[in-house]
């Protein structure tokens, strides 16, 4: 699963807008990668303005920095358009410029992760992965991908 840390200085989101950015990178994610829509968590954390530095010096205006671990596997040309689409989502929903977006992107390999008590597939093994799963978490996971 992916996990996308959106940690925001000077920069109130408030619950709609924290909803709408997390449909947002849920939805891109899934059609960038072509993974399902329940691998991907957004992850909100509001930083005192105070606790943010660049360069060493006080931060000096509002800023969002988004963090994001995906599952090792995908090409230059995904985490690239990742990073592009996330950037615009960001700056679409906080009305930012670009320069106050910062995004990144790592990659742990699935034997490292895991995830509804499953270690995770490889990428394209999410089917396989999938039917594995109890039951119930098939269901929650069904109900979470519509």
């Amino acid at each position: 699963m992916a996990t996308y840390s959106i940690y925001h200085a000077g920069a109130s989101l408030n619950t709609y807008q924290k909803f709408t950015l997390a449909q947002a990178i849920t939805k891109i994610h899934a059609e960038v990668t072509g993974a399902e829509a329940y691998f991907a968590q957004v992850l909100f954390k509001e930083l005192d303005f105070h606790d943010c530095f660049i360069g060493g010096a006080l931060l000096d205006e509002p800023h969002i920095f988004l963090s994001g671990q995906i599952r090792m596997g995908r090409s230059e040309q995904i985490k690239k358009q990742l990073l592009v689409e996330f950037e615009i989502a960001i700056q679409t929903v906080s009305k930012l410029s670009a320069h106050q977006i910062w995004a990144y992107i790592d990659e742990i390999p699935p034997s490292q992760m895991i995830e509804y008590g499953q270690i995770l597939p490889t990428v394209g093994d999410d089917s396989v992965w999938f039917s594995t799963l109890p039951a119930s978490i098939q269901k929650k996971l069904t109900y979470l991908n519509s």
